[in-house]
């Protein structure tokens, strides 16, 4: 009980301002190649569809159509892969004509990239001056945790606190905040944080208990979800965890 009293004061969602004010600035975006992978996201009036480029058998590319009905392929190619980007082009620009709002994901995506990579530099920062974190982009998860119809970026990291006691960091990267969102999940005292994905809108951790009581039991699922918050555009809150 301790243990579980010592985590839930810990897990409050927390921001912070990066060290030395690394900035996360404007730069330029090089031109998307539209091959497969490559995914608009289109929003109107609460309503969203999505245009992608896939592989399936059989098939060298096919145009992969969302919305809330159902999914269709208007388009496929079975020798030549090129095919499908100038067609998906012409329906997200179809859609543009009608009122709809179209983004790609892959442009999104490489956004937060350049975030992740400059919260690393920040990172090698810390550790010069003495504070230990282990923080691996190789490691970001990519999805949408936020329910925007963007993708987020997310990481779970360890800092060391001395005296062999360390914490674990979630870190949520969004394209529009100049910020990371950031929430302890984990220390030496309560849990350890051992995988974790983006699932429908929410980060699943699972997590295995430290607390002394607690040393032979099973490892449980948690869950982290992001919401408008007072303060901020998104915050971070913990779900109700299950056992397994």
């Amino acid at each position: 009980m301790a243990g579980e009293t010592r985590a839930t004061s810990k897990r409050a969602t927390v921001r912070f301002r990066l060290l030395c004010q690394l900035a996360f600035c404007c730069f330029a975006i090089s031109a998307p190649s539209f091959g497969q992978g490559t995914a608009f996201v289109c929003e109107n009036n609460g309503l969203t569809r999505s245009v992608e480029i896939v592989s399936e058998p059989g098939f060298a590319c096919r145009v992969k159509y969302t919305k809330s009905s159902g999914s269709s392929y208007p388009w496929s190619a079975r020798n030549e892969g090129s095919y499908c980007g100038s067609k998906a082009l012409s329906l997200v620009d179809k859609l543009k004509s009608w009122g709809w709002s179209c983004d790609s994901t892959e442009e999104v995506q490489s956004i937060l990239v350049a975030h992740i990579e400059r919260y690393h530099r920040h990172i090698k920062i810390l550790n010069n001056v003495g504070k230990r974190c282990d923080f691996y982009p190789s490691e970001v998860q990519f999805g949408n945790l936020c329910g925007d119809a963007r993708p987020e970026g997310a990481v779970i990291y360890t800092c060391e606190t001395g005296n062999d006691q360390w914490e674990q960091h979630l870190t949520v990267f969004l394209e529009l905040e100049s910020e990371p969102l950031i929430m302890e999940v984990g220390d030496s005292l309560s849990r350890q944080v051992t995988t974790y994905h983006i699932d429908n809108r929410r980060l699943v951790m699972e997590t295995q208990s430290l607390d002394t009581a607690e040393t032979t039991a099973a490892p449980r699922d948690a869950s982290v979800g992001c919401r408008s918050g007072v303060e901020s555009n998104w915050e971070l809150y913990e779900k109700q965890s299950s056992a397994q």
